[in-house]
């Protein structure tokens, strides 16, 4: 809804006022920027096609006009309750049943349904065939076809369609992020998520308290609490007057009482939960000139129609919808969205490149939200086999909150999410060395400058084994963190990367030549373009394996992935498809004409070190076109431009436009 209003107010109307705003003065208008507006507001404020409807007629004005715009955007949004469908048919004549009847029956219904508590989302259902002709045959009566039109509502009410764990996930976000409605207009949109995020924890830690209460008293009565510790019966501890249902009931200094029920929860568990609210430093609770107790009281009503609790979704549907929330966040602020966002298809083909094997240790040295952390988890196959073994750290510390509430709400337990600079101050240490883990995999900051080069040309840990980077360019550092973070004999390492480290000279250059000459780099695959949130260049993935297999010693798979994306128009793209193809070549591990490359070392040595995947791969040839066929094209081309640049002319004299 919010990407519907942005857009409206940037390419057509300025939806700069609400509909209380307006009610007092607005009068009859029938010109289009005298209702049109008005209409999509009435319908950008509601929560229901019932809600869009009298939000239009309370404004008056040109109330059947206004409330027609609404609801038609409404019914596509919502779907149409079943009650007011079957009401609304019997005001129809036989002409107009007929025309409903036949364009349903091609284009299908979209009612109104709820799916779980106080929810609701459209439901389509086209019974395959029109019921009636446009006009209507001379023995068919009104009756009948309003029968037909019945009975279609009957049908989609009836329809029984499973939803799968993404519908219902993203559901759950379309719930989550109408939230942001409350906050347009108060807060920035790239402050949204500070927001957001942490009263979503803060509702699914009270719903889910509140289950742990009911199911120790149906198993041990009403006074397990003089049985048991709270730590025994509750993930976490929720100190009175911090609950959910006392942000409820509270009705002056509303973000005053949030603060103290999230600064309650974090200092009551401190083992788990603390610094985590305190790191969503930019939102201003307090500051009631950006959020009234009235804008919090709805923020806080809005999250409260739907209980988020395990009873009503899965650790894995919550941390789904989670993860379209943060998505969603990423693609409002695009400027730095690539800081803590990864798309999810680059980062399970990145996991798949490791193979994580239950009891493996995980580590991302730059793991933003978290995303690659939880993949590894899933490809595990159970959550419990990497209790203990998933270790990340981050720089920025409301984004390093954000990766640990991540995974709680993905249900994993017994992480380790540590806040610092990795380059300068590693955080993961073994005996006053960098500790060594199974997998290693990261999507660092691109082109990294002023990072603390000088330090690591002196670095206590010995991380510089093949040299310093310039300090306008930190890649190469975190690559040479990330090898000093593999085990000698299990560990492989997956990197994002600018694709200037395959051929870039100088210092870069000599510490590339090292990397090569190590034999730990098993793959290269570069990606197409505008796939990264923020990167203006493109990228491409490094794969490390300190123990290849015996025959892919001396030998490194290049492969070109730049053509294998789905374009779309905001963004380039890599489906699940996509990155399938890709993981195929990787697996085959042969040449592939125009796609995959597998040289040998001297084969790089001769080419001086270079890794630019296309001086390898193999490309289709170009078939030979005569000079004079290219000037025959070039001559057609022309007269088709002089052609239409004179009808363009015509047409602007017809139309009075420009002078004959």
């Amino acid at each position: 809804m919010l990407e519907i209003r942005d857009h409206i107010h940037k390419e057509y109307y300025p939806l700069d006022f609400t509909l209380d705003q307006i009610r007092p003065t607005y009068e009859f208008d029938v010109s289009c920027q005298g209702s049109v507006p008005q209409a999509i507001e009435a319908f950008l404020e509601s929560t229901s096609f019932e809600d869009a409807i009298r939000n239009a007629i309370s404004i008056g004005g040109d109330s059947d006009t206004i409330a027609a715009m609404a609801g038609s955007i409404a019914e596509a949004y919502y779907g149409i309750p079943a009650e007011i469908r079957n009401h609304v048919l019997t005001f129809l004549d036989e002409t107009q049943l007929g025309i409903l009847n036949a364009f349903e029956g091609t284009y299908g219904i979209a009612l109104e349904k709820k799916v779980g508590i106080d929810m609701t989302r459209p439901v389509s259902f086209t019974p395959g065939k029109a019921a009636a002709d446009p006009a209507p045959a001379q023995e068919e009566t009104r009756q009948l076809s309003m029968l037909d039109a019945i009975g279609i509502t009957e049908q989609a009410e009836a329809s029984t369609e499973i939803e799968s764990r993404e519908t219902t996930a993203s559901r759950l976000f379309s719930h989550l992020y109408q939230a942001c409605n409350v906050l347009h207009g108060h807060i920035s949109h790239e402050n949204f998520k500070e927001y957001i995020i942490p009263l979503l924890f803060l509702q699914r830690i009270s719903d889910c308290y509140d289950e742990e209460t009911q199911a120790a008293i149906a198993q041990y009565g009403d006074d397990y609490s003089e049985i048991f510790e709270e730590s025994e019966i509750h993930t976490f501890i929720i100190p009175p007057g911090c609950h959910w249902n006392d942000l409820r009931q509270t009705t002056e200094d509303v973000g005053q009482a949030i603060v103290n029920a999230m600064m309650g929860i974090e200092h009551a568990n401190p083992d788990t939960l603390a610094g985590l609210y305190s790191a969503f430093d930019d939102a201003s609770w307090t500051d009631k000139g950006k959020l009234t107790d009235a804008d919090l009281k709805d923020l806080i009503e809005h999250m409260s129609s739907v209980k988020k609790g395990n009873q009503n979704y899965s650790a894995d549907i919550m941390g789904d919808a989670y993860e379209f929330l943060i998505k969603k966040f990423a693609d409002l602020s695009k400027k730095n969205a690539g800081e803590f966002y990864t798309p999810r298809s680059i980062v399970k083909l990145m996991v798949q490149l490791l193979a994580p094997k239950p009891g493996d240790t995980v580590y991302d040295p730059a793991c933003g939200t978290g995303g690659m952390l939880i993949e590894a988890i899933r490809q595990m196959g159970n959550e419990q086999a990497a209790y203990g073994h998933i270790f990340g750290q981050e720089k920025n510390l409301s984004t390093s909150a954000i990766a640990r509430m991540n995974l709680f709400l993905h249900g994993a337990k017994e992480f380790s999410i540590l806040r610092e600079d990795t380059l300068t101050h590693p955080q993961f240490l073994s005996g006053g060395s960098i500790r060594r883990f199974d997998c290693v995999l990261a999507n660092p900051p691109f082109g990294l400058k002023g990072w603390g080069a000088e330090a690591f040309s002196q670095d206590q840990f010995g991380r510089n084994i093949w040299g310093c980077p310039p300090d306008s360019n930190a890649d190469f550092a975190w690559l040479q963190h990330m090898v000093c973070s593999m085990k000698r004999d299990t560990g492989r390492c997956a990197v994002v990367m600018p694709q200037g480290v395959l051929f870039h000279g100088g210092k870069e250059g000599e510490i590339r030549k090292q990397l090569i000459e190590s034999d730990k780099l098993e793959a290269v695959i570069t990606l197409v373009g505008g796939v990264f949130y923020g990167a203006g260049v493109s990228a491409c993935i490094l794969f490390l394996n300190n123990n290849k297999p015996a025959s892919h010693r001396g030998r490194v798979c290049m492969i070109d992935a730049s053509t294998i994306f789905t374009p779309k128009r905001a963004q380039n793209i890599m489906t699940e498809e996509d990155i399938a193809r890709v993981y195929q070549l990787w697996q085959r591990y042969e040449d592939v004409i125009d796609l995959c490359a597998v040289v040998d070392l001297d084969t790089i040595r001769e080419k001086g070190y270079t890794l630019s995947v296309n001086t390898y791969i193999e490309k289709t040839q170009a078939p030979t076109i005569s000079p004079a066929e290219v000037r025959q094209r070039f001559m057609a081309a022309l007269e088709e431009v002089k052609a239409a640049e004179a009808e363009l002319t015509r047409l602007l004299q017809e139309g009075g436009y420009i002078n004959g």
